[in-house]
């Protein structure tokens, strides 16, 4: 007797988790179907802006430096260009600490989503290094300041802002 009851908890409970998970897919999908083509686009250039394009549109290698294996950029022209001058960049902030206001965070030009996978490649996030703390936010942030090509490339960054500060694109 204990069998067969302990048989029917078992039935019924693989019945009720099975029926609620695909209850909850269903409430999910519509919101996943019309929203992940959003999500995954670079965040948009406004006006004067640099556009991620030129950021991502870089040939990288594989080179091993001091028994170190690195990715080399390739720069091109317009990026060569920026070097060295004042920029504005649109993206969305990778807080490197803990903190409501960040002065040194990484701009990426998708949003991020996990922890193990930068999206956008190795040329879609900036190092920004910032004059005035600037306020975490997950909606895209318009950053203006001082355009670096890196050199070491030993940290996997390939630029930097720096004397940075967030801009109003109201």
């Amino acid at each position: 007797m204990e069998n067969k009851f302990t048989y029917r908890i078992l039935i019924f409970l693989s019945l009720f988790i099975s029926i609620n998970v695909t209850a909850q897919d269903d409430l999910l999908r519509p919101f996943a179907e019309q929203n992940i083509p959003e999500i995954w686009k670079p965040a948009p250039s406004t006006q004067g802006s640099i556009d991620w394009s030129i950021l991502t549109g870089i040939e990288v290698r594989q080179e091993e430096i001091n028994n170190f294996v690195q990715y080399v950029p390739t720069f091109t022209p317009a990026l060569k260009s920026l070097d060295n001058s004042s920029v504005k960049l649109n993206g969305y902030l990778l807080p490197l600490d803990a903190g409501e206001f960040q002065s040194h965070f990484i701009l990426m030009a998708y949003p991020h989503a996990c922890p193990f996978h930068m999206p956008g490649g190795p040329g879609g996030f900036v190092e920004v290094i910032t004059d005035i703390p600037v306020k975490f936010t997950y909606d895209p942030i318009l950053i203006e300041g001082h355009f670096e090509l890196l050199q070491d490339f030993s940290m996997g960054m390939f630029y930097r802002i720096t004397a940075a500060s967030a801009v109003n694109n109201q």
